[in-house]
């Protein structure tokens, strides 16, 4: 039989599999269930009962040899390995020369270093000599008609419309926007299985890790149980200890310490993967398979809470890759007293819709030193603000972002002042005069909010 180059070349594209290493010999290629199948068929079309011969199946002037069966069994070993043993012995077996003796004395003679290999596309090329049809490849792909698809299992929700029960997500927006409130909040109206702004949640056991802000958590959770006259479920859990998402051994230790199948919500992204470039596709690629890893080994849902960057507009911060990883997304914002979130992204989930909230006073307790303590929770606001812009002026601005950067967002006047002195580009001994003045401002254009009761300012 003659063959041509397309013969050749399709033997070698399809059926071989072969790359040349850097010394021009070929690498063995792993066998898979495939690959075996195609070599049966191929020997099916072979007679085995031929000389054992010196290895080769192909002769210098490019015509098979008649004693090719060492060189068979030799191209069978080097590219399907053990898999491939008992496929040969059996061709082998049909031939009136074989024995098990000189079948294993064969195999064993294998040479994985030989400097000019023998592979199976000499085997296919000499079944090809005797005729062989090479069999038509069976697709990975299978193709869904209507019946199918209606069978298909809908989306399992953890928060409706909004979070799916397995995946990966995030609350993210500006500093002082309220987010983490609202993710205290979100973890225990799920450990309850309650409703979330009028989404149906699924009971689950939560793990609330606080990176950030971790010394104001047994405040906020007091006030959330006096702001909803309930304690907080059995089922929640929170967890302030350092947390690497990009190092194995901390994601592992998280995971074994969890309930599994449940949810897990890392407050800061920032602080849990400390060092990383944001910016860098390949640090946020290593937080992403941290990410993915922790959401693999707990078969839950892990949710991350993030910043925007400087430009709001643009989304969260960092690179491009984490928001493509995202199985669901809310976005909290942020214009004078106004707040609101929506939905960024979500899996067959309605999206755009804002949702208005605000932060709310609760009164604590008083410290030795007679002063209020105080939190806020979020809660739902039944009559929004109308949009209020930004203070123009420059002292106003920087007061306002140095309140909005505070950890605790809801202070005392006084930690008010001294964080407002503090950004104020004027001179020292007129700093807590003119704080005091630009807070007055703002909480008289809604810029800040002033508790009545307790002066505590919130932003």
């Amino acid at each position: 039989m003659t063959l041509t180059l397309t013969d050749l070349k399709q033997i070698t594209d399809e059926l071989g599999g072969l790359k040349p290493n850097k010394d021009s010999q070929f690498r063995p290629m792993p066998a898979f269930d495939h690959d075996l199948e195609i070599m049966r068929s191929a020997l099916a079309s072979i007679p085995p009962d031929v000389p054992r011969g010196d290895g080769t199946i192909f002769s210098p002037d490019g015509g098979p040899v008649d004693d090719y069966w060492f060189g068979v069994v030799l191209a069978a070993r080097r590219e399907g390995g053990e898999a491939a043993k008992e496929l040969v012995r059996e061709w082998s077996r049909s031939s009136d020369r074989y024995s098990d003796d000189g079948f294993e004395q064969a195999w064993a003679e294998f040479e994985p270093e030989h400097p000019k290999p023998v592979t199976m596309k000499s085997v296919y090329r000499l079944a090809l000599s005797f005729g062989w049809k090479r069999p038509a490849r069976a697709s990975r792909f299978e193709l869904l008609d209507r019946t199918s698809i209606m069978a298909l299992k809908p989306i399992e929700w953890r928060v409706k419309g909004l979070f799916p029960k397995e995946g990966i997500g995030a609350i993210f927006g500006p500093s002082g926007s309220g987010k983490s409130f609202l993710a205290i909040d979100l973890a225990i109206r799920l450990a309850s299985g309650s409703n979330w702004f009028g989404h149906k949640t699924v009971p689950s056991a939560v793990t609330y890790v606080m990176l950030e802000g971790e010394a104001g958590l047994r405040n906020r959770i007091v006030a959330w149980e006096q702001a909803n006259a309930g304690e907080v479920p059995l089922n929640f859990s929170a967890v302030t200890q350092s947390f690497d998402i990009a190092v194995p051994e901390d994601v592992e230790d998280l995971a074994a310490a969890v309930p599994h199948g449940g949810v897990i919500i890392i407050d800061t992204l920032n602080r849990a993967a400390p060092g990383k470039d944001e910016n860098s596709s390949k640090d946020m690629g290593e937080t992403i398979a941290g990410l993915k890893n922790l959401q693999k080994l707990t078969n839950g849902l892990v949710l991350v809470v993030h910043h925007t960057g400087k430009d709001t507009s643009r989304g969260m911060r960092g690179h491009s890759s984490l928001p493509a990883a995202l199985d669901g997304a809310i976005e909290v914002k942020r214009n004078g007293q106004q707040r609101s979130w929506s939905v960024a992204k979500a899996k067959d989930g309605a999206d755009g819709m804002e949702v208005p909230f605000k932060l709310e006073f609760v009164h604590l307790a008083f410290d030795a030193d007679g002063e209020a303590i105080t939190s806020c929770v979020a809660v739902h606001d039944a009559f929004p603000l109308v949009s209020t812009k930004e203070p123009q002026g420059r002292l106003q601005r920087d007061a306002l972002n140095a309140i909005r950067s505070n950890p605790g967002t809801c202070i005392s006047w006084d930690e008010a002042v001294s964080a407002v002195a503090a950004s104020l580009s004027v001179p020292s001994n007129k700093r807590s005069y003119e704080a005091r003045r630009v807070l007055t401002d703002l909480i008289k254009h809604g810029f800040l909010t002033q508790d009545p009761t307790t002066n505590e300012i919130s932003a």
